[in-house]
C-alpha cells in the first residue's frame, strides 16, 4: 500500500504544478477580468449549458443514426431515444413504449406504443413509423443482424408485433441498443445532417469531433426541457479541459482520474458518479501456459491484487470488486456468493504456493514450478493501467513471483493475442451493455466464446449458459448467472478487480444532473441551470 501512496501523491504533485503553470501562462497572456461564455450565461435569460469531453463522447462521424456508431452518440446526446430504456439497475424499462405483451408461443412480442410521442418534426411516432426506421438501419448497419433478430416485424396503429425466430428471454433489452433509436424515415430526410428523433433535444450545429451544439426540442412529449442550449466540445486531452473547467468556460466535463484529482480538491465543484458495469480484469492464456494452467498459481494472484489500492489511486473513478458482476446489477449481489477471496493477503498468497510444492530452490528470490522458475508474463496495451502492473509486479515479487509486462498497440482479436508470448493479460469491456448477463459469458467464457482469448473451458458452465439462453424471468435467470459466477470464483480464471465508474464534475450552476450506470445516456430534460 505504501507504494501506492507514492505513486498517488506523486502524480497529485505533477498535475498540479501542470496546472498551476498553465494558469500562470494564462493570467500573463490575458490582462483584465475576462468574462467567458458560462460566466455570462448566469445574466443571459436562455440557459446555454456547455460540456467538455476528453474521452471522445461527442465524436459522432455524422448525424445519421443508422451508421456506424451514431445512434449511441445521438443517445448520449439526449437527441434519440429507444422503445426501452436502461434503468439504474440495468433493467430494462418502457420509454417509448406504453405496455408490451410477452409472446404466448415463445416468439411473438406486441408492444403498444405511446400515443402522445411526437418527432422532433412534428410527425407522430406510430408503430409504421418504427417499422421503418428498424428495417432502414438494418440494412445499413453491419450490426443489426447481431442486434435484432427477427422473422418479421408488422404495425397497427400504435401496435407493433416483432416475431423473433427463436425464443428469447432477454429480446426487450435488445432494443434497449442506442442502434435501435427511433427516428422519422422519409423521402426528403438528410440523415446525415439532421436526422428527425424523439428526444429532449435537436442537433443545431455539428463539426465532427469538435462540437455539437443542441437545441431543445419544442415537441418533446417527455415534459418541460430545463435548458434552451447546450454545447458539447470535444477536447485533445484531460489538461485543456481541466484548464477549461476551471476557467468557467465549462459547466459539465468528465470525471477522468486526474480531472477529478485537481477539481474535487477546489471549491464550487460537484463530483457525481455511477458504477458502471464495466470490469478491469485479468484473464489467463489456458492455450499455451503452464502458469495459467495451475490453480495454485491463480489463486495466489488473485490474494495478490491490491484492488482496494487500486481504487484509490484512480481517485474514485474505479470501484474495487470481489465478485465478478457490480453490486448495481440484481445478479451482482456478492451476499450469494461464497467468496473466499474479500482482502489483499500476501501471507495468504505464499501459502497457496507453498502448499503446492513451489519453492525458491536456487536463492533467486523466484519460486519454482515443475523446475521452471515462475516468471509470468503480462500483455497489456499502451491504454492499460501501467500503476496496476508496476503494483502488481512488486507485491508479487515479495512472495516470490516474477512478472514482467509487455505492451501491445492492440489486443482485440485471436490474431493478435496468438501473435504474441503471454500467460496473463488485463482485459477492459462492458459486461453487460443492454442488462443481459449472457453478454459476457457468451463472448469471453464459454468454450469458443468470440472473444474468449485464452481459450478457458468448463462443460458445466457451457451447460448452464446454454440454458440461460431458453429460461425466462428474472429470478431464475439470476440464479442460473449466480451459479456460473461461482464456478468462474471458485477457479480463479478471470479476476475482476474493479469496476469502472461513469463520473463528471458539475459546476455549482447545475443542477438536475444525474449521470447513468450505463453509458448509453448523458443529457436528458431534468439538467438545470441556476
Amino acid at each position: 500500500m505504501k507504494s501506492l501512496n507514492l505513486l498517488k501523491k506523486g502524480i497529485a504533485l505533477a498535475m498540479t504544478a501542470c496546472l498551476l503553470v498553465g494558469c500562470g501562462e494564462t493570467a500573463k497572456e490575458e490582462t483584465g477580468a475576462v468574462e467567458t461564455e458560462a460566466s455570462e450565461n448566469a445574466t443571459n435569460e436562455r440557459k446555454i449549458l456547455h460540456a467538455g469531453s476528453s474521452a471522445g463522447m461527442f465524436g459522432a462521424s455524422n448525424l445519421d443514426p443508422a451508421t456506424d456508431w451514431n445512434g449511441w452518440y445521438l443517445s448520449f446526446a439526449g437527441v434519440a431515444e429507444t422503445l426501452f430504456k436502461l434503468d439504474d439497475a440495468y433493467n430494462a424499462v418502457p420509454t417509448l413504449v406504453e405496455s408490451y405483451d410477452e409472446p404466448t408461443d415463445g416468439v411473438t412480442w406486441v408492444f403498444h406504443l405511446r400515443d402522445d410521442v411526437y418527432f422532433s418534426n412534428g410527425e407522430k411516432m406510430t408503430a409504421q413509423s418504427v417499422v421503418d426506421c428498424f428495417e432502414r438501419t438494418l440494412s445499413i448497419n453491419n450490426r443489426g443482424e447481431s442486434t435484432l433478430a427477427y422473422e418479421s416485424m408488422s404495425a397497427d396503429a400504435q401496435d407493433l408485433t416483432i416475431v423473433t425466430p427463436y425464443a428469447d428471454p432477454t429480446f426487450i433489452y435488445s432494443l434497449c441498443d442506442p442502434l435501435l433509436t427511433v427516428y422519422y424515415v422519409g423521402d426528403s430526410e438528410d440523415y446525415e445532417n439532421g436526422a428527425h428523433c424523439t428526444g429532449p433535444f435537436v442537433v443545431d450545429q455539428f463539426t465532427p469531433e469538435v462540437e455539437m451544439v443542441l437545441l431543445k426540442n419544442e415537441n418533446y412529449w417527455g415534459g418541460e426541457v430545463k435548458i434552451d442550449e447546450a454545447h458539447l466540445m470535444t477536447f485533445g486531452d484531460d489538461d485543456a479541459m481541466v484548464m477549461a473547467m476551471q476557467n468557467g468556460e465549462l459547466d459539465i466535463c468528465d470525471g477522468t482520474s486526474s480531472a477529478v484529482l485537481v477539481c474535487n480538491e477546489s471549491t464550487g465543484y460537484n463530483v457525481l458518479s455511477a458504477d458502471t458495469s464495466r470490469a478491469e480484469k485479468i484473464i489467463f492464456n489456458f492455450n499455451a501456459s503452464d502458469f495459467a494452467k495451475d490453480a495454485a498459481v491463480r489463486e495466489a494472484i488473485a490474494w495478490t491484487v491490491d484492488r482496494e489500492g487500486y481504487e484509490k489511486i484512480s481517485n474514485g473513478t474505479k470501484r474495487a470488486n470481489w465478485g465478478i458482476y457490480p453490486a448495481t446489477l440484481s445478479y451482482g449481489d456478492n451476499s450469494k456468493l461464497d467468496i473466499h477471496i474479500k482482502e489483499q493477503n500476501l501471507e495468504k498468497a505464499a501459502e497457496v504456493l507453498d502448499n503446492a510444492g513451489y519453492v525458491d530452490t536456487d536463492n533467486d528470490g523466484v519460486r519454482e514450478m515443475n523446475g521452471a522458475p515462475i516468471s509470468l508474463v503480462m500483455a497489456v496495451t499502451e491504454n492499460d493501467s501501467t500503476d496496476f502492473c508496476d503494483v502488481l509486479a512488486s507485491d508479487l515479487r515479495s512472495i516470490g513471483v516474477e512478472m514482467k509486462t509487455e505492451s501491445y498497440l492492440n489486443l482485440d482479436s485471436f490474431e493478435t493475442y496468438n501473435g504474441v508470448n503471454w500467460d496473463m493479460s488485463l482485459s477492459g469491456k462492458y459486461m453487460t451493455p443492454t442488462g443481459d448477463a449472457s453478454y459476457f459469458f457468451d463472448q469471453d467464457v464459454i468454450t469458443g466464446g468470440s472473444a474468449n482469448y485464452g481459450g478457458y473451458s468448463n462443460p458445466e458452465l457451457d451447460k448452464l449458459a446454454e440454458q440461460l439462453h431458453k429460461t425466462f424471468g428474472d429470478d431464475a435467470r439470476n440464479e442460473l448467472v449466480f451459479q456460473m459466477e461461482q464456478m468462474l470464483l471458485d477457479d480463479n480464471s478471470y479476476i475482476v478487480y474493479c469496476n469502472g465508474t461513469n463520473t463528471y464534475i458539475t459546476s455549482s450552476r447545475v443542477s438536475g444532473y444525474k449521470p447513468c450506470p450505463s453509458n448509453y445516456y448523458y443529457l436528458d430534460a431534468n439538467v438545470d441551470l441556476d
